[in-house]
């Protein structure tokens, strides 16, 4: 990652408040402006060096909380919802769909947070018998930057005083040392995305290794957290299926199997335009060695007997050191995988939602209030999909 001073902070003169004097106080090159569109602040279209060297705090605009846009009816979604806090990556994995199709070029940190808060209690009052899920990871990984602006911690204590969510925060990174001492309530998820040593030397650059990743999960524990782990993209390559099990190894030496609220796993996809991309990015990646085929969101996948063996090998490993009661799901995937690998599928979004809150309610008692009942998730008002919202 870039060195401090070598970064620049672009602030809108709007945005005041806690974030904007945290960043403040790590960067001495700061530039103030009043523009309302991305491409009044970048008029040079700077694409490729702006985003890893330039961190833009500003408002946000309209609604920022939203249901996770699950990309085709036939792939289960687990009707997560997603707080889009900050945008972009400091990270360059390359297979994250992040860098194709995100027009704004910086690394963008939203600076509101109440108005952000104010979004998720309107939810939460629309549907006061749901629990839910809420996460910042969809645009951004959730701690590349917190230990500079320190942005996720009003939203972790708002966590702990809202008895009908959990707070999800995914990364790759190993930044949590100012979360350590934060009084959490037990309902914030600390949650990483987890990949062999090869495919994170090779696929994700600029991120922690698998060891800073696990030092961090002890980090975690230690302080308490609820942990959440991402087995995705599950990636092919010849001896996958043995790395990943010692890498499952590793993980529950340092993980609590009785702090796990779930662990997902999802296979290596990407829309079928961003093959040539990734290629003229990265020309040496492994990520198009491996036969695909287009599925019906239009994304590239392997074979689904492909997917299921790689599947079936990850949870035989995560069963044999982590035990049988953790909560595993599927990524967008369809019922014919969840059969053959878990033999069991949700018929629904919505009955996966609500798999997750009586899993919740039984694991860690006392998180959930009162006994989810099924109902509550059927007649959920999310909309299932994208072209819905």
């Amino acid at each position: 990652m870039i060195k401090n001073d070598k970064k620049t902070l672009l602030i809108h003169r709007r945005s005041t408040g806690e974030i904007v004097d945290n960043f403040g106080k790590r960067y001495k090159n700061k530039i103030y402006f009043d523009s309302e569109t991305f491409e009044e602040v970048n008029p040079d279209k700077e694409i490729e060096g702006g985003i890893k060297n330039k961190i833009l705090l500003t408002k946000s605009r309209g609604r920022i909380f939203r249901p996770c846009p699950g990309t085709s009816k036939d792939y289960l979604c687990c009707n997560y919802w997603v707080l889009n806090q900050s945008l972009n990556c400091p990270f360059n994995c390359s297979y994250c769909i992040l860098q194709y199709y995100l027009n704004n070029p910086y690394l963008t940190v939203h600076t509101d947070t109440e108005d952000m808060i104010g979004q998720v209690k309107e939810q939460i009052e629309r549907e006061p018998d749901r629990f839910f899920r809420v996460g910042t990871g969809e645009l951004a990984d959730s701690l590349a930057l917190n230990e500079e602006g320190h942005f996720s911690e009003p939203l972790i204590r708002f966590a702990a005083q809202t008895p009908s969510m959990l707070l999800e925060l995914k990364t790759k990174s190993n930044h949590i040392d100012s979360l350590t001492e934060l009084e959490h309530g037990g309902r914030t998820v600390l949650a990483w995305s987890i990949n062999t040593p090869f495919i994170i030397s090779t696929e994700e650059h600029g991120t922690a290794s698998l060891e800073q990743r696990l030092q961090a999960v002890q980090k975690a524990v230690k302080a308490g957290y609820k942990l959440a782990f991402h087995f995705d993209p599950i990636i092919d390559y010849p001896g996958c299926e043995k790395d990943y099990d010692e890498t499952i190894s590793k993980l529950f030496e340092a993980a609590d199997p009785s702090l796990i609220s779930w662990i997902s796993m999802g296979s290596l996809r990407f829309p079928s335009d961003m093959k040539e991309k990734i290629l003229n990015r990265f020309p040496d990646t492994i990520l198009t060695v491996s036969e695909m085929i287009r599925g019906t969101d239009g994304k590239m996948r392997y074979f689904k007997s492909l997917r299921i063996k790689l599947y079936k090998s990850v949870v035989s490993s995560i069963q044999k050191y982590g035990g049988n009661d953790l909560f595993l799901y599927f990524c967008m995937e369809d019922h014919e995988v969840w059969q053959h690998v878990l033999g069991r599928a949700p018929e629904s979004n919505e009955e996966l939602d609500y798999w997750f809150a009586r899993h919740l309610y039984h694991y860690f008692p006392g998180l959930l209030k009162k006994k989810p009942k099924i109902a509550a998730y059927q007649n959920s008002v999310t909309p299932r999909h994208r072209d819905q919202l």
